[in-house]
């Protein structure tokens, strides 16, 4: 079986996914071969069994990331594998704008960003693992014209909370990791076996290793992973620059700057990184057994195997599962917007007032009919019209006071159901951090994806 889904719930999860990324899953017992366990070893992985390895940027992610996470430790708990976490650390993204819902005082959603550091400066392009810890600031208060939203104000003291303890971290990507592992212990009693980094990663022989193949052999290793890119358009990686300079796949880093590339026609810095494509492949070939991803990064991944197969003649990158899910927020009670479902409310509501049928009422319905029929055999702006078109307009007048509640109810329906369009991007956005959801929610995700990882043979 190649994947399962698992149905919504309560807890509004809509959607779980676990499948295989290609083939089976089988993962070797015992020691890895020697170039592997060298690899590891070097970075303090374990070498006495099978790695699932998984990871993501540096932030706190939302609910499909957790899944990813979920579904990694049920996979190394049924094979007696080692649970790591690898973050991007050389990635720029911003984890100290955390998004979440709040309510104006019209009743209306709105995503608001809560600045997390509002001290921080930083110039666009920083790693986070190259930028310090902070320390957080107040989550967002109750103000006049509009606050969190009622079911997120214990998230957001949960996530300032976790950040603080924290705090003592060398880098902002390890604080941030590191606070949500520990929200997830806390909420799941998920236990990572090793957190490691990407610029961690590249402190390692291995990595050396790679970087000098890069750097001896820019031209072959850019035009494969250039054709590599433009055969999986549809995945975003960006191309890189070709000759006279040969920028490779590599990050120069430098404490508290910008990163920058790295090209083939000048020496390797000391301090550098992998970009995502060499991180992962390095990852997969070297350092796990299994790799979980999401399904974003499974097209990402595609480009990666055809990139090291035409350079370097890699074997394939292994085992690899998908797993996501979509968890939502229970923001407003009843239906969650549907732009059909309000289309069909709106319509009611103005042509029950034109159909005395839909109000029950078929004698009136017939004498309305008969009376269109006349209306439309008599000569255009002729008196007989206008005499007829007074009498169906006294007609549907009885019609409606007649039937002046249930036309109240129509409208109300019609209204509720535009007022929850109003909020569709907030309610349906699958986006929020993963600490916002209660612990209930997030019990409820854990047995689904469980659940489907069990059910893949």
């Amino acid at each position: 079986m190649s994947g399962v889904s698992a149905p919504g719930s309560l807890a509004l999860l809509e959607s779980v996914t676990v499948r295989f990324e290609r083939g089976g899953l089988e993962l070797g017992l015992g020691a890895p071969p020697a170039p592997k366990a060298a690899a590891r070893a070097e970075l303090g992985l374990p070498t006495d069994r099978p790695i699932v390895m998984v990871g993501h940027q540096a932030e706190v992610w939302h609910a499909g990331i957790l899944a990813k996470l979920i579904a990694a430790d049920e996979l190394a708990k049924r094979h007696g594998a080692a649970l790591v976490w690898l973050t991007p650390d050389q990635d720029a993204n911003e984890p100290t704008m955390l998004p979440y819902p709040a309510q104006t005082h019209e009743g209306r959603l709105q995503r608001r960003e809560w600045q997390v550091d509002p001290a921080a400066f930083v110039r666009p392009g920083t790693p986070t693992g190259s930028r310090l810890a902070m320390e957080p600031g107040a989550v967002p208060r109750v103000a006049r014209t509009e606050w969190p939203h009622e079911h997120v104000r214990g998230g957001l003291e949960r996530i300032r909370g976790a950040l603080e303890a924290r705090g003592g971290a060398v880098a902002l990507a390890d604080q941030f990791t590191g606070a949500s592992l520990d929200l997830v212990r806390q909420a799941l009693g998920i236990e990572v076996d090793t957190a490691l980094t990407a610029i961690a990663m590249a402190r390692g022989s291995a990595f050396g290793m790679w970087a000098e193949r890069m750097h001896r052999d820019a031209k072959d290793c850019v035009l494969a992973y250039n054709a590599a890119a433009q055969g999986y358009a549809g995945a975003g990686v960006r191309e890189l620059a070709m000759g006279p300079r040969w920028e490779l796949p590599l990050w120069s880093l430098t404490a508290g700057k910008p990163r920058t590339p790295v090209y083939g026609d000048e020496p390797l810095p000391q301090r550098m990184a992998p970009r995502a494509l060499a991180m992962t492949g390095l990852a997969r070939t070297l350092l796990c057994d299994a790799w979980v991803m999401g399904t974003g990064g499974e097209l990402y991944d595609e480009v990666t195997r055809r990139w090291l197969r035409a350079w370097m003649g890699a074997e394939d990158l292994g085992a690899g599962v998908v797993a996501t899910a979509t968890l939502r927020l229970p923001l407003r009670e009843g239906a969650l917007p549907d732009p059909e479902r309000a289309a069909e409310a709106a319509w009611r509501a103005h042509h029950a007032r034109h159909h005395p049928q839909m109000l029950d009422q078929d004698d009136r319905q017939r004498e309305r009919d008969r009376i269109v029929e006349r209306m439309r055999a008599a000569p255009r702006g002729s008196m007989e019209r206008r005499e007829l078109f007074a009498e169906l307009r006294a007609v549907l007048e009885r019609a409606r006071r007649d039937a002046a509640e249930r036309l109240q109810e129509l409208d109300a329906q019609a209204a509720q159901e535009a007022e929850r369009l109003q909020d569709k991007a907030c309610v349906l956005d699958r986006t929020w951090p993963f600490a916002l959801h209660d612990d209930s929610a997030l019990r409820t995700l854990d047995g689904a994806v469980r659940e489907a990882v069990g059910a893949l043979a």
